[in-house]
């Protein structure tokens, strides 16, 4: 099918719709990709081969025609040297009335024959058969070689050895017309090849019936995934497919999962958000609603101070709604990324962006590194962001004058990072609850969203680390209240001295 670029310019269609015409066509060509490359990979070589096939078979045919003739022909030299040999050439050569029978056989195909000194001089016979250009002198070894006489193509065959009865050494020369050798190899030639002509297109017929029908699963399959509905994630069957399409329904129904983890993931967030939300922000607009009416400049301000409390809530909110997010829709990082992360320094970086706040709350912020380095595969982004959400949970929970302390350690196959504060502390029977999410301690007079624990557990069990409570210490007189420790699988590093 031809497109004239003339017929797209006249339509009357928009710029747009020409785009998604030509698009259209475009991706029903490389549909068809797929079939016509099989098509050029089967019959190009076939073709070719076949191609190959006739030259061998033309070579083939030709000396299948020329030895019966060759043997004839050789028969009539040897007979006429040994007449020849019978007589003497310097006095006239003569046949039997036999030989003569036999050398002309079928009228029209009469022998040509010659003798000829050893000097290359014509000593008798019925034609002027040319010499060959170059020719040795080979005792008894016939040679045949092709000519053209009278304008005729004849085959000669030759022969050096025969002595007449005088002794005179003499060559024997006979040349036959290659019109019947011509007839038999075209007849050969057309028994061999017409079965080829015949059997060749109707191998190439039934091979594309075969695949197209060898196709056809994909076009069913095609169906089957037309007549889905655009929300239905569930896994494609494969009962019905062959073996080699079997891998390809595998990775679509990975596909389909992992898209159906990602709608999921949206899906909890518009909740979560829809939910979390109606709260600071009603409080947010009770507060700018109270500013309008207030003629108090005191009255006026304190409302104005909880409207900005209520926007850093809500921020603060909506920023671990989308860390929660990103963790959770994030494939696994230590298979996906695979970083090498250097947890003390990790850690060091991330107590540091926190100096300021714990001098404003008066808090003991402390880091305790490990004596070696420390290395883990993962995401050092998300592993920043689950380490800064367990330090800002303890500063939501630990008093003023109180004590927070990041530590690092580990031993020869596991690494660890734990965050220790002077808070409260957790009840036994509330430390599986805190990891869900929204959860927050009754009694509790801290204003939290429940999210910081949530997000911790999520990005460690894409790490394939685990979570645990550790015993408290004492620093400074103080008990410690929660001790919360994240285990990874350590990784070996090399460490190159100077020389």
């Amino acid at each position: 099918m031809l497109i004239d670029p003339q017929v797209l310019k006249d339509t009357d269609s928009s710029p747009s719709e020409s785009k998604a015409f030509l698009g259209l066509f475009r991706r029903k060509k490389r549909h068809r990709a797929l079939l016509n490359k099989i098509m050029i990979w089967m019959f190009g070589p076939l073709f070719l081969l076949w191609t190959i096939g006739l030259v061998i078979t033309y070579f083939i045919a030709q000396n299948i025609a020329n030895a019966p003739y060759d043997r004839t022909l050789a028969d009539h030299l040897r007979l006429l040297k040994h007449e020849v040999e019978q007589q003497k050439i310097l006095e006239g050569i003569q046949l039997s009335a036999s030989a003569i029978t036999i050398l002309q056989g079928d009228p029209t195909q009469l022998i040509r024959w010659e003798i000829r000194d050893a000097n290359g001089n014509s000593m008798g016979g019925n034609g002027s058969i040319p010499l060959p250009e170059t020719w040795t002198y080979e005792e008894d070894k016939i040679r045949f070689r092709n000519e053209s006489y009278d304008g005729h193509s004849v085959r000669v065959a030759y022969i050096w050895g025969g002595r007449d009865a005088g002794g005179l050494p003499f060559l024997t020369i006979v040349a036959q017309s290659n019109e019947m050798r011509a007839t038999l190899q075209q007849e050969i030639l057309t028994g061999m090849l017409t079965p080829q002509l015949i059997v060749l297109p109707l191998a190439a017929l039934l091979a594309g019936l075969g695949l197209t029908q060898g196709l056809e699963p994909l076009s069913l399959l095609q169906e089957r995934i037309r007549a889905r509905r655009a929300n239905d994630m569930s896994p494609i069957s494969a009962e019905l497919a062959p073996a080699e399409i079997v891998p390809l329904v595998a990775a679509m129904n990975s596909l389909l999962a992992r898209l159906a983890a990602t709608n999921e993931t949206q899906r909890r967030f518009v909740a979560n958000a829809a939910h979390q939300l109606k709260t600071p922000l009603a409080g947010m607009r009770t507060q700018a609603e109270l500013a309008m009416r207030e003629q108090s400049p005191e009255k006026l301000d304190e409302s104005l101070r909880q409207l900005v409390l209520g926007s850093q809530r809500a921020t603060r909110l909506v920023n671990q709604l989308l860390s929660l997010a990103r963790a959770e829709s994030a494939e696994n990082p230590v298979l996906r990324l695979a970083d090498d992360v250097d947890l003390n320094a990790l850690a060091e970086r991330q107590t540091l962006g926190w100096v300021d706040t714990a001098l404003k709350k008066d808090i003991d912020l402390g880091f305790e590194r490990a004596p070696a380095s420390m290395h883990v595969s993962g995401d050092n982004l998300m592993l920043a962001e689950m380490l800064n959400n367990l330090i800002e949970n303890a500063m939501l929970y630990t008093p003023e004058s109180g004590w927070i302390t990041i530590r690092v350690g580990g031993d020869a196959l596991s690494a660890y990072i734990e965050v220790e504060d002077s808070g409260p502390g957790i009840a036994p029977e509330d430390r599986e609850r805190v990891f869900d999410r929204f959860f927050r301690v009754l009694g509790g007079s801290t204003d939290g969203s429940g999210l910081g624990l949530s997000i911790v557990k999520e990005i460690a069990e894409q790490h394939n680390a685990g979570v645990a409570f550790m015993p408290t210490g004492n620093r400074g007189g103080k008990a410690g209240g929660t001790c919360l420790r994240i285990t990874f699988n350590r990784i070996k590093t090399t460490t190159i001295l100077p020389a």
